[in-house]
């Protein structure tokens, strides 16, 4: 036998709203009687709806995010062991994920809105962030929680939680340094994004520990879909200049084109060239050699972009909210000395 909401309220000698706030644990209802409301409704199987209660606390417990196909998410195994961690965190406490999937920027921006204005969610994570970001501005102007997985030049208060990759690809050129390494390549991804501005500086900063001068013929910037600027096109220019690099820094999500250009010309990882690369995927750990990576961890980091979401709904001050991440440098075996002539 299973009762609606007025039936299990006549049952109880309650009224519907009363017994409708008791099963939403609404603290003005006393516990006494939310206890016998929950066992009540427990033992004529009745469950209150879902959607009338998250209208009632004027909530839709539903968190957002708006992806652009022109990134590549879903070859990208480190953007799904992050979407997986914030999935599993939402699921934990009830709440759902809607993902909207726009086939250009402006169309990001048109998702966001309806999200925003038609209240669809209550918070938004966006990831991939510009150095001058639309998106970001327009939550900020609306004042509508969200939270950054990366960084911007924002000047308003945000909450976010960023790699260092400044650190990973400082750390990563010493390393090469130490080697004796002195020609050193970069593939970046274009710097309208902004994690690829702190790699940039913190190649720069690495070059700087080593005493090295800054080589522009050395820095190359990866873009998506593009055959002039792919990674294999970028590993065939470096290594036919006159003085070639010895290591080349770079993302795993170019690794393929970089070894396919390496094997084309016959080069052999560790003996002709070091290769360190960001992000550890599947590649990075079946490469033969294994390569030598700076490795994020996606899983955790969504488990905390969903934390200072809640926190953010909690009243928590935005300030507090702002975290750099360290990544760990694991080391394999494509990187080795100069072999001295």
């Amino acid at each position: 036998m299973s009762l609606n909401l007025r039936e299990l309220a006549k049952l109880l000698g309650l009224s519907p709203t009363t017994v409708s706030r008791a099963l939403a644990e609404y603290p003005d209802v006393s516990s006494k009687t939310r206890r016998r409301v929950r066992e009540t409704a427990k033992k004529y199987n009745y469950f209150p709806n879902p959607v009338a209660q998250r209208l009632q606390k004027g909530k839709t417990e539903t968190i957002g995010i708006v992806l652009s196909p022109e990134q590549d998410y879903f070859k990208d195994t480190f953007f799904l062991d992050l979407l997986t961690g914030i999935s599993v965190s939402l699921g934990k406490i009830g709440y759902d994920l809607t993902i909207a999937v726009a086939p250009d920027s402006r169309q990001e921006i048109d998702s966001l809105h309806r999200m925003v204005q038609g209240k669809r969610v209550d918070g938004i994570i966006l990831t991939m962030t510009k150095t001058h970001d639309e998106r970001i501005s327009y939550l900020l102007d609306n004042k509508f929680p969200f939270v950054l997985y990366g960084r911007t030049e924002d000047s308003r208060s945000h909450a976010f939680l960023d790699m260092d990759g400044e650190m990973a690809f400082r750390e990563s050129c010493k390393f090469l340094i130490d080697l004796g390494h002195k020609r050193i390549a970069l593939i970046n991804r274009e710097t309208d994004y902004m994690f690829p501005v702190f790699c940039l500086q913190g190649y720069l900063n690495g070059l700087e520990y080593g005493g090295l001068s800054y080589d522009p013929d050395l820095v190359r910037d990866w873009r998506y879909n593009d055959p002039k600027l792919s990674s294999f096109q970028h590993t065939l220019d470096l290594m036919k200049l006159k003085n070639p690099p010895t290591a080349i820094l770079f993302y795993t999500e170019t690794a393929a084109g970089i070894l396919q250009g390496l094997q084309q010309l016959n080069l052999k990882i560790t003996k002709d060239i070091s290769l360190i690369c960001y992000d550890d995927l599947e590649i990075a750990k079946t490469n033969n050699p294994p390569l030598t990576v700076m490795c994020p961890h996606a899983t955790n980091a969504g488990e905390r972009l969903v934390g200072m979401l809640m926190e953010i709904f909690e009243g928590r001050p935005i300030e507090e909210l702002q975290e750099i991440w360290q990544v760990e440098i694991v080391h394999r075996q494509s990187t080795g000395p100069i072999l001295q002539m």
